[in-house]
């Protein structure tokens, strides 16, 4: 749809009741992660760090799925259901709750002309270590793990990219586990805030053929 074809739409609206609205969530998402972000900078508290990190990275992983299904919304408007690309935008709207990101990401693209979901990319690579980090976190299986290890290769990258180790001596009483290690330092929401931030200002020209 060329712009002229949406100022027609949206002049045709114009006085008429509102029967619907919708809330753009992602930017909630999108600024709870930075916020949370910043408070894990600013306290000297261990405990607050970690439960700061983990709201971060919860945030950052929420944001994309609600930008894609923000997108699936505004552009059934544009269509009549019946044409041929409002029954194709009914069809990802109707899967979208069994349809993981890339997925989504895909069948998005294809009707807007974007680039497809790339594993080994950025700003797609960085965005499944959060979802990775999410995972492990909401769905936490308590593994016993030794020393700098965690449960997935790419945890385990980003601990090395960034470099936190265990500070623990693994002697007698003290050890530590990747949980630990890792949400309570603040570098690590830091890099949750700027990766995602990074992905929203790129969303645009990945999701949308250039004219």
């Amino acid at each position: 749809m060329t712009t002229n074809e949406e100022d027609d739409v949206l002049e045709g609206c114009a006085g008429l009741p509102i029967k619907a609205a919708m809330h753009p969530f992602s930017v909630d998402f999108l600024a709870g992660c930075k916020k949370f972000a910043e408070l894990a900078k600013q306290t000297d508290s261990e405990k607050e760090v970690m439960i700061y990190s983990t709201s971060s990275i919860v945030n950052a992983a929420c944001y994309l799925e609600a930008k894609l299904n923000e997108e699936i919304a505004i552009s059934r408007m544009f269509f009549n259901e019946c044409s041929r690309e409002g029954k194709r935008w009914g069809e990802i709207k109707e899967s979208e709750r069994h349809t993981s990101v890339p997925e989504k990401w895909n069948r998005i693209s294809s009707l807007t002309g974007g680039r497809k979901w790339s594993h080994g990319e950025a700003p797609f690579q960085s965005f499944e270590t959060i979802t990775s980090l999410r995972n492990e976190l909401v769905h936490y299986k308590g593994d016993l793990l030794g020393k700098d290890e965690a449960p997935s290769r790419r945890i385990e990258a980003l601990m090395r990219q960034l470099g936190i180790k265990s500070e623990a001596s693994w002697g007698e009483d003290e050890c530590s586990s990747w949980v630990t290690d890792l949400l309570s330092n603040p570098d690590v929401a830091r890099w949750v805030a700027v990766k995602i931030t990074s992905f929203d200002r790129q969303y645009y020209d990945l999701m949308h053929r250039k004219p």
